[in-house]
C-alpha cells in the first residue's frame, strides 16, 4: 500500500498536469490534499473535515492588489493564477458572472478583470486598426439618436382612434344531407 506522502504527490501531480499553478499554489495544494487525506485516515467525518478546510481557506485569501497583477490575474475564489482574463474561468469553473464576482469580493466596477498587459495590448491593437475613430463616430451617432428620442418623448402623443365594436359571430348552419 502507498504511503500518505506518495498518495498526496500522485494526486497533486495529476491536478498540476491539467492546470497551471504558481509555486505558492502548488505548495498550498500539497498542504490541502495532505490534510484532507490525513483527516480521512483519522476518521474525521465530513462536517469536521469541511470546518478544518474552511479554516485553512480563510487564512489563504489574497487581496485585490495581489489578484490583479501586470501579467496575470488570480481568481480570488480558487486562488488559481495565470489568467489573462477571468470572465471565461468564472463562468465555467464557478458559475459566476463578473458582476457577482465583483460584488462577492468588493471589487470596484472600474477595476478590469483582466491583466494590465493584456488590456494594454488590446488597446494598442485597436488604435493601430483605427478603431478609436470608429468608436468616436458611433458615440456621436448614439448621442444624436438619444437627443431625437428625448425630443419625440417631449411631444404630446396623438389621440388614439376609437375602436369600432366587433360584429357578433354567427354560427354556421349545418349542411343539409340528401337522403338516397
Amino acid at each position: 500500500m502507498k504511503s500518505l506522502i506518495e498518495l498526496v504527490a500522485e494526486i497533486v501531480s495529476s491536478h498540476a498536469s491539467n492546470t497551471t499553478m504558481t509555486t505558492e499554489q502548488l505548495v498550498q495544494e500539497l498542504q490541502t490534499v495532505h490534510s484532507a487525506l490525513k483527516n480521512l485516515e483519522q476518521g474525521l467525518n465530513a462536517v469536521e473535515f469541511n470546518e478544518s478546510v474552511a479554516g485553512d481557506a480563510k487564512d489563504s485569501t489574497i487581496s485585490i492588489r495581489q489578484a490583479f497583477r501586470k501579467d496575470e490575474v488570480i481568481c480570488m475564489v480558487c486562488q488559481k493564477g495565470g489568467f489573462k482574463t477571468l470572465k471565461k474561468h468564472l463562468t465555467t469553473a464557478h458559475q459566476l458572472t463578473p458582476g457577482q464576482y465583483r460584488k462577492q469580493f468588493g471589487i470596484k466596477s472600474s477595476q478590469k478583470l483582466a491583466a494590465k498587459s493584456f488590456s494594454d495590448a488590446r488597446r494598442k491593437a485597436a488604435e493601430e486598426r483605427g478603431m478609436t475613430d470608429i468608436l468616436a463616430k458611433a458615440r456621436e451617432k448614439r448621442m444624436a439618436n438619444l437627443k431625437v428620442g428625448k425630443a419625440a418623448a417631449a411631444r404630446p402623443a396623438k389621440a388614439a382612434k376609437p375602436v369600432a365594436a366587433a360584429k357578433p359571430v354567427v354560427a354556421a348552419k349545418p349542411a343539409k344531407v340528401k337522403k338516397p
